[in-house]
């Protein structure tokens, strides 16, 4: 038996960048003599073993044959399986590379050295159709690697005839990728790959459907709301914060179909309809989808806290909505990300993200003077009210 690394590892290696998962095929052995060398099995699909003494992960080299059109219909061959065989079925050119430890020496049957040079994304075999998410993988290698990066043309050619297989993909799946493509710092390029490869629609008509609505006015001049969108994405760093972004103007569509303009998208029987299909598309985190959608109701007056535009007692009423101190830095940093994401006239911010946090800690942490016991719901209601606006008032004129 040989072993060899596989897959981003070696990658990264070639092109200097940090990588802890270690990925091993072994070629001319077979399941019992893995476990007889104490490996222990976790492959649920395929043969893949782990050891306690070794680093990494090892499966049996393979070849794989589509049974099916879900992600799991695969029939799996591992008995007398080459390298080159192995590698063949992989994805991309650049993740077909293998690498002799012991030799230290790259086995690069389809090119892979030579596409990573000229920095091309290009399929390894026809391979590439069998599972449709290896077009969101691309996208997201894109975004990873940078700009400069390019997709080959076979692997335009294979998108545009999986698009009914990107429809039949999970909401696990699909979450899984584009969540690592968030994690990335310009993960506009995701969206924009997607676009550029005909999938976005198929994947995500809900972000595809803001291409088709123009802004275009003092406050908006980039052109679209989906290069809105993308301009203020790039502009989070925070991943929860990068989902709402994503989804804050979702709704303009569905209501510039209902009345000709999209003024009315914040509201929620809009916002309703388009977090349904959201989540038919994507898996989000409870966390996830609560901010997302406080976000998309709320990212109007959250602007006009900034801007100090409205009354104190309503600053109070929608600050003191937000849980805990991570969600609320999450939703200011999507704030500031809607706001600066644009092209045309700026606005004029009175507060700092800081001081809005101190204000929502004020609020937090008063102490109102309640009887729950003693006290009717409205005589509550009042008395907290009050208490809020006196306590923003002075603050806000402390900083003055």
């Amino acid at each position: 038996m040989k072993k060899y690394l596989v897959g981003g590892a070696v990658r990264d290696l070639i092109l200097g960048r940090r990588n802890s998962d270690k990925d091993y095929v072994v070629v001319g052995s077979n399941v019992d003599e893995m476990l007889s060398l104490g490996f222990k099995s976790v492959g649920k699909s395929f043969p893949v073993f782990i050891h306690a003494e070794k680093e990494g992960e090892y499966a049996l080299a393979r070849t794989e044959k589509k049974s099916g059109k879900k992600h799991f219909d695969f029939e799996c061959f591992t008995k007398n399986v080459s390298l080159k065989e192995d590698l063949k079925r992989r994805d991309l050119t650049i993740n077909a590379i293998a690498y002799d430890e012991d030799s230290e020496e790259f086995i690069d049957p389809f090119g892979g050295i030579n596409d990573i040079k000229n920095k091309i994304l290009r399929p390894t075999s026809e391979a590439f159709r069998e599972d449709a998410l290896r077009i969101l993988r691309a996208a997201r290698l894109k975004t990873e690697l940078g700009t400069d990066w390019k997709f080959h043309e076979s692997l335009y050619e294979y998108a545009l005839n999986l698009e009914d297989e990107l429809k039949e993909l999970s909401k696990e799946r699909i979450y899984k990728e584009t969540k690592k493509a968030l994690q990335a710092q310009n993960s506009s390029v995701f969206f924009y790959s997607l676009l550029e490869l005909k999938a976005l629609e198929a994947l995500f008509p809900f972000i595809y459907n803001l291409t088709k609505i123009s802004h275009e006015n003092e406050y908006h001049k980039e052109g679209s709301v989906f290069v809105h969108t993308m301009m203020a994405l790039d502009l989070c760093s925070d991943t929860t914060a990068k989902w709402a972004v994503l989804l804050h103007d979702a709704g303009k569509y569905q209501a510039f179909l209902e009345d000709g303009n999209f003024y009315r998208h914040y509201e929620g029987k809009i916002l309703q309809h388009i977090f349904k299909d959201v989540q038919k598309s994507l898996s989000l985190s409870r966390e996830e989808l609560e901010i997302s959608k406080f976000f998309a109701s709320n990212h109007h007056n959250l602007q006009n806290i900034f801007k100090n535009s409205m009354r104190a007692s309503k600053i109070a009423a929608l600050l003191f909505k937000i849980k805990d101190e991570k969600r609320l830095r999450a939703i200011l940093q999507a704030v500031l990300a809607d706001l600066n994401g644009r092209r045309g006239k700026g606005d004029e911010l009175v507060f700092t993200k800081e001081q809005i946090v101190y204000m929502w800690q004020f609020l937090k942490d008063a102490d109102y003077g309640v009887d729950h016991e003693s006290m009717s719901v409205e005589k509550i209601k009042s008395t907290i009210t009050h208490k809020q606006t006196n306590i923003l008032k002075d603050y806000i004129k402390s900083i003055s």
